[in-house]
């Protein structure tokens, strides 16, 4: 089968389109899924252009060469004899290899506790070792003809989702998770922090997990601020490299600015912020904009850079990292009463709902032959626009 692997072979450029074996079956309860439809996720293009900071502290955990592509949806065409998803059935795929498609028993503490996407054992040379689908080298990915998914990976996509933007699930359960980690009142004042794809999902999230909370979103780009409005965001703010933001953001949250020049923070501001970009900028941004004793999100994925961290102390706020997916307990703070329920499913159940329209994110489809393009198109979103690149193979 056809697969983009990143190998370094080339000089020029990383990753090469290459014909491997297609794998077999690992065992019983594991499926083969044709893909429909794979995304270009920013952590992928952290790999073609480092502008995040390196993550050197997760180097181990994962294989080289490995085949891309973590955003999966498809359908299943081989199932094997304990897979609950019969042959045909359209699905989705958590791409995390936890215990459980490992083959671990007993689990690790955290997959004990039901914290998969915080497994101990994901540099495990079982099945395959790396985190997920997307760094491995044995099961195939969302950048290639099939992958292959344990039963419990996978999740059954209703009929309501195109699969032009079914791939977009990956970004809002990232997106779900998230917030369940720490969770916003209902009704108050969300600022979002980058209007990438995962500032949309975390919006499409936030407009179907909490509906009354207003949303602000702070955009680089024109076409990225026009999708956030698409998407329901309440207000757009557009980042001015000389800071006039900063007043325009003062005035939304009721705040004031203190500070001069490119070290400006607002006084009060904005009781939970989400951090989508995962550069120091917008770390920076991000803590500067949260008011006292709030909280901030990072989903950005974020590696080694400088940030400043006076914000945390000063405002006494609370800072949250989160990763991939899981199922999420009932008992989040700001939604009691919501049933346990895997991040996936959440996300599409947004998706299903029309909260992140394809049309207005999916800017950019590709063929696998043209990965090149699709990688560079990806990268230069100012030139050409791109929100969500994804391959059709």
């Amino acid at each position: 089968m056809r697969a983009v692997v990143f190998d370094m072979a080339d000089p020029e450029f990383p990753a090469s389109l290459a014909v491997i074996p297609e794998p077999e079956l690992p065992g019983p309860s594991w499926a083969r899924v044709e893909v429909t439809t794979g995304g270009i996720c920013g952590s992928d293009l952290h790999l073609f252009a480092h502008n995040t900071g390196p993550s050197p502290t997760l180097a181990s955990i994962g294989t080289f060469p490995f085949v891309l592509g973590h955003e999966t949806a498809g359908r299943v065409v081989e199932a094997g004899a304990n897979s609950s998803v019969a042959v045909g059935t359209r699905v989705v795929i958590d791409p995390c290899i936890p215990c459980l498609p490992r083959g671990i028993d007993p689990p690790c503490a955290n997959c004990a506790r039901g914290w998969t996407s915080s497994c101990l054992n994901l540099d495990s040379r079982i099945v395959s070792s790396g985190r997920s689908l997307g760094y491995t080298m044995d099961l195939g990915g969302g950048w290639a003809d099939s992958v292959l998914a344990h039963d419990s990976m996978l999740h059954p996509m209703p009929d309501a989702i195109e699969d032009r933007g079914a791939s977009l699930y990956e970004p809002v359960s990232i997106a779900c998770h998230g917030l369940m980690r720490a969770t916003p009142i209902d009704g108050e004042p969300v600022l979002i922090v980058g209007a990438g794809i995962i500032g949309l999902a975390s919006l499409a999230a936030l407009r179907g997990l909490l509906p009354r909370c207003p949303v602000t979103v702070l955009a680089r780009h024109r076409h990225q601020g026009e999708a956030a409005l698409a998407c329901g965001a309440d207000h757009v703010v557009y980042s001015d490299p000389d800071n006039g933001h900063w007043e325009e953001l003062a005035s939304l949250s009721g705040a004031r600015v203190v500070g001069r020049k490119r070290h400006q923070m607002l006084m009060g501001g904005f009781p939970y912020v989400i951090e989508a970009v995962g550069s120091a900028g917008a770390v920076t941004e991000a803590l500067r904009a949260v008011a006292h004793r709030g909280s901030v999100l990072l989903l950005g994925a974020a590696g080694i850079s400088e940030v400043d961290l006076t914000p945390i102390w000063y405002k006494e706020a609370a800072l949250i990292g989160s990763i991939d997916h899981t199922v999420d307990a009932h008992s989040a703070p700001g939604l009691a009463g919501a049933p346990d329920r895997h991040s996936v499913d959440r996300a599409l159940d947004v998706l299903a709902a029309g909260l992140l329209p394809h049309g207005a994110v999916v800017t950019h489809e590709f063929g696998l032959e043209d990965y090149r393009e699709a990688i560079g198109t990806a990268i230069d979103r100012n030139a050409s626009h791109a929100i969500k690149v994804v391959f059709r193979p």
